[in-house]
């Protein structure tokens, strides 16, 4: 299931990443991206929303 997410780096930019999340560690959520894989700060997350629909039609959890 693919978000979207909302953070901001160093300089106060927004930055949006679309990808599914592998899972957090440290700190830091590790997301899969269409070209390959990045980790982000949870700190600097802003915002997130679901883009993808499950098949039982239920939410799915960026932090799991």
């Amino acid at each position: 299931m693919r978000f979207a997410i909302d953070t901001l780096d160093e300089a106060g930019n927004s930055r949006i990443y679309i990808g599914v999340p592998l899972g957090r560690s440290g700190g830091k959520l590790r997301l899969q991206l269409r070209n390959g894989e990045t980790e982000l700060d949870i700190e600097r997350i802003t915002d997130w929303f679901q883009i993808d629909q499950t098949t039982s039609l239920d939410r799915g959890e960026l932090f799991y």
